[in-house]
This record gives C-alpha cells, structure tokens and sequence, in this order.
C-alpha cells in the first residue's frame, strides 16, 4: 500500500522532454535569417519535427525549435499521435 497522500499520486510527475536540433540556412535573403530546424527527440518523446524559424543566430533557431518541440511534446495526448 502506498503512504503518500492522494493528492500527490494523481498530480504525477514532471515531464521531461530531451531532444536534439539540426539546424540549415534556408536564405540569406531575409532578415533575419530563415531556418529549417530538424528536432529528433529522445524516448519516449522519440519524433521528429521540422520547423521553419526566422531568426538571427542559428543557436537561436535552434533553441526556438527546441522550445516548440517541448511545448508540443509536453501536452498530456502528444505521445499518441
């Protein structure tokens, strides 16, 4: 039998969500610059995702496409899809 307190069984556990991003210069034109970001994540959030960011840095970028990754992979049904 489990001692802890109903209330802390059903709020469950932080979701963690680790991932890697590729990140390819699209234009040059644009400013700031466009990127394809490729996030593959890591079990078992493992899917892969592309994105398409404007912005200044490619480290930029690629946190931005890390950030939507998360996010999405974050909500509760995301795994199922």
């Amino acid at each position: 039998m489990d001692n802890r307190p109903v209330k802390e069984i059903i709020r469950g556990n932080r979701c963690l969500v680790l991932a890697d991003a590729i990140v390819d210069l699209i234009s040059r034109r644009q400013r700031p610059f466009l990127w394809r970001v490729k996030v593959t994540g890591k079990p078992p959030h493992n899917s892969v995702r592309m994105y398409d960011i404007s912005a200044a840095t490619d480290d930029a970028a690629a946190m931005q496409g890390l950030k939507l990754f998360e996010k999405e992979m974050s909500r509760p049904l995301a795994i199922l899809q």
